[in-house]
């Protein structure tokens, strides 16, 4: 697998709040039916949203987005580590798809368990996936992610499922 070394891993910045809202349009109009969302739903959000969100994401201690950047600054994958309800959840974890199979996705999702590890220690990251999604399954299963509950009903699309899938705290290695 050949890595990009020159795609940077970051947090996101509330300033780039229209960057993100075209990275999520992009990543929802590319795998619907990987998120728990649909493009229309998102793309009516109206600019305060964004803006919330991305403050949000960048700013909070209970939740964090985490971006990958190619060389011309566009914005080319993220990953969103959140707490609901006293859980930590993986969200919107994507990437581009000319970018795929190079390490930019394993580099996004180390570095979004890192800041989970730290910022919740010893607390379990659970995420969500559609079964169809095989490389993501891998990627999580190849950082120590296992199924965790049944099949259940994707939501938005009929006939399509997803399953939850955790990662136990004393199973994430440390960096």
């Amino acid at each position: 697998m050949e890595q990009h070394p020159r795609v940077v891993i970051r947090r996101s910045r509330s300033s780039e709040w229209k960057a993100l809202r075209a990275l999520r349009l992009r990543a929802l109009e590319t795998d619907p039916l990987a998120f728990g969302s649909t493009l229309a739903e998102e793309a009516g959000l109206d600019e305060g949203r964004w803006r919330s969100r991305a403050a949000r994401d960048s700013e909070s201690t209970t939740t964090s987005q985490w971006v990958a950047e190619d060389v011309s600054g566009r914005l080319i994958g993220s990953a969103v580590v959140a707490e609901v309800e006293g859980k930590v959840f993986l969200f919107a974890m994507w990437v581009e798809t000319r970018f795929r199979g190079q390490g930019v996705g394993g580099r996004l999702l180390d570095r979004a368990l890192a800041w989970a590890r730290s910022a919740f220690p010893g607390q379990d990251v659970y995420l969500d996936v559609n079964p169809r999604q095989v490389a993501a399954v891998h990627l999580y299963e190849s950082r120590g992610f296992r199924r965790s509950a049944a099949d259940r009903p994707l939501g938005h699309t009929g006939g399509e499922s997803r399953y939850a899938m955790v990662l136990e705290a004393s199973k994430m290695a440390d960096e």
